[in-house]
């Protein structure tokens, strides 16, 4: 059972949109992860208070993984929209299946209270099997596994389930990059020999870079800053893709997920410059 469900926000007050898409079950679980400037703004949604203003989404990630210790929960985005992008399967389909839904299935459909709870209770299943963390597939990325409707240790963003029962405790890991910090954290826990499966038959759908959150400060230049820094951080696994082309242009970055999983198994490669 997923037992918390944490959303960092900061001013978003007036649109929690990932509360707002939640099933009621799962509000039950939920709260919002807020500032202490912010934390009477929020009406009668419970709140989290961080233990001080202006602390940085990577302060607000440790604070929340010390405060999950030991629990399955979800971490997410506060502006998320949760999709069905096979409408009317399961997973691991037949080949003809598979061939029949990818066809047939020209939209994303929003997720209803029944997928939600096929959702947990497949996701707590992996985890039993030993997968350490989960999540869903940006809607935006064209899904790689259509047949099983997930792919195993690759990327995840906005939208996280840990299991905190056997993961590493805070002073373990690298809090240190104020941006791209969510990239930083699945990239050490892949090569501890964490693996993950991510949903690519659930996904999710991102407003980035509108106004509140991490925008209140990020500017691109941070953006790319913090690029170079996970380059930094896993040079055997993150390099930069091409240059931008523009002056304030993002400077993209290609990372090899898999491979840092797989050097771990093969080789015992683990350590975090």
């Amino acid at each position: 059972m997923i037992e918390r469900i944490y959303i960092p926000t900061l001013g978003r007050f007036d649109r929690q949109i990932t509360w707002e898409n939640l099933p009621e079950f799962l509000k039950e679980r939920a709260v919002l992860v807020v500032q202490p400037a912010e934390q009477d703004l929020h009406g009668d949604k419970p709140v989290l208070v961080l233990p001080e203003n202006d602390c940085g989404i990577h302060n607000t990630r440790k604070f929340i993984w010390e405060h999950a210790q030991g629990k399955i929960h979800i971490v997410a985005d506060d502006d998320l929209q949760f999709r069905d992008r096979n409408s009317g399967y399961g997973i691991n389909l037949t080949k003809e299946d598979a061939d029949y839904s990818y066809i047939n299935n020209k939209t994303k459909e929003p997720m209803t209270e029944e997928n939600w709870r096929f959702f947990e209770e497949t996701t707590c299943q992996w985890f039993e099997e030993g997968v350490a963390f989960s999540g869903m597939k940006l809607g935006s990325f064209s899904p790689t596994m259509w047949h099983n409707g997930y792919v195993n240790n690759t990327s995840v963003f906005c939208f996280y389930v840990f299991n905190g029962k056997i993961l590493p405790e805070a002073d373990k890991l690298d809090w240190s990059l104020q941006l791209a910090e969510d990239a930083h954290l699945v990239l050490q826990l892949l090569r501890k020999g964490y693996s993950n499966r991510i949903w690519d038959k659930f996904c999710v759908q991102s407003s980035q870079f509108t106004k509140g959150g991490c925008n209140t400060y990020r500017t691109i230049d941070d953006t790319n800053r913090s690029h170079i820094e996970l380059c930094m951080k896993h040079p055997d696994y993150v390099e930069l893709n091409g240059y931008p082309k523009r002056i304030g242009d993002i400077q993209k970055v290609k990372v090899r997920w898999n491979k840092a999983y797989k050097d771990y198994i093969k080789k015992g490669i683990g350590e975090i410059i």
